[in-house]
């Protein structure tokens, strides 16, 4: 494998990622990552969470003959610009910015260019292919149908459920920090009305910096007009006990696309695409994160790709 560190400049800034292609010479399929949400570097890595996931594909891909291009988001890792005043059609941007790079890349092939999101990516990646009809495919990981508003109500509804479950002095100590720190439904319905009545690109909530302008841009979109527009086939991959978003909208996604679909929900697989074999716990996520991806997503992801370059 040879990976290979390149900057463009896009729509004013300089982001920068990375290259991994095949140990052989040629032209290859290449697969285009798109982060999920948060300040993430190209390996969807940030300081307080590694989650190493688009290496780890990177390196298996490479292994299959197929190239991959990874990058940080603007603001995050090596690339410039501001991350928190971005709003999510200029993450669109920026990953459109990338598929015109790799349309002119000499080792990648043009007409195999296939776009991978995990979580909030999900939601890009069909929108690029709105904009770049020679999408190849799409590796949705993790996807969703639900709108951000009700998807990020359920989240603080499964978080304040865990939070009065604690038991012990620690479980205290937890709760009282989850009360300080507004982890629960109602001050997130507070959040979310502040956001849709406010103008400015970034708020502080509880002495944390929060990216407003991207937040009330997603609660716009409509996700299912989205997918309906999608021209590319996909392979939708889910996880059985995915708490952030509902491995459901895998099936309905299914049924909205025009497209060939391929779908899989799989057994104990957790948002961070590792097996949870107890009972999922939003606030015990972190834990998961010793362990790498597993390899049953490496496969399924592989196996699909074989079907359409290989």
């Amino acid at each position: 494998m040879i990976e290979k560190e390149i900057t463009i400049n896009a729509n004013g800034n300089n982001l920068t990622g990375t290259i991994c292609l095949p140990n052989e010479e040629g032209r290859f399929p290449i697969v285009l990552m798109i982060h999920g949400s948060g300040p993430l570097d190209r390996d969807e890595n940030m300081p307080v969470q590694k989650l190493n996931v688009y290496n780890t594909i990177a390196h298996s891909l490479a292994k299959q003959g197929v190239a991959s291009l990874r990058y940080d988001k603007r603001g995050c890792g090596k690339s410039t610009g501001d991350y928190y005043s971005a709003g999510i059609f200029d993450v669109v941007d920026d990953a459109v910015s990338w598929f015109d790079f790799a349309t002119t890349y000499e080792h990648f092939d043009a007409n195999k260019i296939f776009l991978l999101g995990h979580s909030e990516g999900c939601i890009i990646a069909p929108q690029v292919n709105i904009q770049r009809k020679t999408v190849a495919g799409h590796i949705l990981l993790c996807p969703f149908v639900d709108n951000i508003e009700s998807i990020l109500i359920k989240q603080a509804t499964q978080i304040e459920k865990e939070f009065e479950e604690l038991t012990g002095f620690g479980g205290f100590i937890r709760k009282l920090l989850g009360r300080m720190m507004g982890a629960n439904v109602q001050s997130q319905k507070k959040l979310l009305d502040k956001l849709k009545s406010s103008n400015k690109d970034t708020m502080r909530v509880m002495l944390q910096k929060i990216p407003a302008k991207s937040l009330r841009e997603l609660i716009s979109l409509d996700p299912p007009t989205i997918f309906k527009q999608v021209t590319s086939p996909m392979l939708l991959i889910g996880g059985e006990k995915d708490l952030q978003c509902d491995p459901a909208d895998v099936h309905t996604i299914a049924e909205l696309v025009n497209v060939p679909v391929e779908k899989h929900v799989i057994k104990n697989l957790t948002h961070v695409l590792r097996f949870d074999e107890g009972k999922p716990s939003m606030l015990e996520t972190t834990k998961l994160l010793n362990k790498p991806i597993e390899a049953i997503v490496l496969d399924t992801i592989e196996n699909w790709l074989k079907t359409k370059v290989l």
